[in-house]
């Protein structure tokens, strides 16, 4: 965090907990969010940050949000606009299971959690957090614990929206010349080339506004590809744009081949333009990895298909309707 910052939360707004909210001060978990908890702020920054206390402590004590609002109000050094500091209940944090978690009622539930929500976790400044209840979140959420299986999950999806939502779309756009359509799968895939260079780090990204920043903090090879994906905002040629999103993208399977990220996806039938709906890489792996049993139990719907005297194609039929 910047200096300016850090002398703004210490000076003013721990000065206002100390004089006007001591009985409650060790129970709260104070985390800055934003562009200013990261350090990036500038003259278009808003200040947003969360005060979490247990829900009965929370109940009572309404005036905490009042007297944070009017401070804000009087002293923000940031955009008026968008800058806020919310105090919630415990309960709130990571998709309403938090408590659960910290009393070891329940694990992580890694597949209901955004990857930004868990960025927010790892990466937001703890400004007080006496009981060190978000510092033991941000342990038990570091990206370390994640299970292979979800990263593996997840880079399945990315490279799945590249290629479906990113650039077959786009592509579609410019073979019919449909040139101001073809900006919204271009985002989409600008968007999915980012996050790729994350998850093959197995690190987690933060929204969209900081991607490019974390991008650029990434370990090598990785963050050096930044040169490549920077320069698709100074070309204006939509084949030349497409080429260097092919060269990304190639890269990125040679990294993920090299170190096994995905072994289970053969990259040979990854087509970027076109694929079918059904019978793709996308959806065999996918199911591969929700059911290690998949492919033996696909044998046996097709042996059931021709048992049926059917051509091998309505096997899908056979496993939808169970027949």
């Amino acid at each position: 965090m910047t200096e300016k910052s850090i002398n703004y939360f210490n000076d003013v707004v721990m000065a206002l907990l100390r004089e006007k909210h001591a009985d409650i001060l060790e129970e709260m978990s104070f985390i800055i969010h934003g562009s200013v908890g990261l350090g990036i702020d500038d003259e278009f920054s808003d200040v947003e940050a969360i005060i979490y206390l247990p829900d009965e402590i929370w109940k009572q004590n309404g005036m905490l949000q009042i007297n944070l609002d009017k401070c804000l109000m009087e002293t923000n050094l940031w955009q008026q606009g968008g800058s806020i500091i919310c105090v919630h209940p415990l309960t709130w944090m990571l998709n309403f299971k938090a408590d659960k978690i910290l009393s070891g009622e329940i694990d992580v539930p890694w597949s209901e959690v955004k990857i930004e929500t868990l960025f927010n976790i790892q990466n937001d400044p703890i400004w007080y957090d006496s009981k060190d209840r978000y510092g033991k979140l941000r342990r038990m959420t570091s990206p370390e614990n994640m299970p292979t299986l979800m990263w593996k999950k997840i880079l399945l999806s990315k490279i799945q929206g590249f290629v479906e939502d990113g650039m077959q779309e786009l592509n579609r756009c410019i073979n019919r010349k449909h040139f101001l359509d073809a900006y919204i799968p271009f985002g989409n895939a600008v968007k999915a080339l980012l996050e790729i260079g994350f998850v093959v780090c197995h690190q987690y990204y933060p929204y969209h506004k900081h991607l490019r920043w974390a991008f650029g903090r990434l370990p090598s090879p990785i963050s050096d590809l930044i040169l490549k994906l920077d320069s698709l905002s100074l070309v204006t040629d939509w084949q030349e744009r497409l080429g260097i999103m092919e060269t990304v993208f190639n890269e990125y399977k040679e990294y993920i081949i090299s170190n096994s990220l995905l072994p289970e996806i053969d990259f040979g039938r990854v087509d970027l333009f076109d694929m079918p709906l059904h019978d793709n890489e996308f959806y065999i792996t996918s199911n591969i990895l929700n059911n290690s049993n998949w492919r033996a139990e696909q044998q046996a719907i097709m042996e059931r298909t021709l048992e049926l005297g059917l051509e091998p194609e309505a096997s899908r039929w056979i496993s939808w309707w169970e027949m």
